[in-house]
């Protein structure tokens, strides 16, 4: 089961539906243990996988900045 943490008053609180805390044997005011595993956010990239264009031209992101902002250096 996955689960949001949300806050709840002056704290954080992980909320469970009736139905799974029924088909747990969970009820109010029963001692659980938690476990914590977070998981990535779903349509995340990881930018350290895909390849690099390297610019010969050393002063290629100045002329860039220059075009698209009217920078000067």
């Amino acid at each position: 089961m996955l689960a949001r943490v949300r806050r709840w008053g002056n704290g954080l609180a992980i909320r469970l539906r009736k139905s799974d805390a029924d088909i747990a044997g969970v009820t109010q005011g029963d001692l659980v243990r938690v476990t914590i595993v977070r998981i990535a956010k779903r349509g995340g990239l990881d930018l350290s996988t895909l390849p690099t264009i390297a610019d010969p031209d050393p002063t290629g992101s100045v002329n860039h900045d220059r075009h698209l902002y009217g920078r000067r250096s």
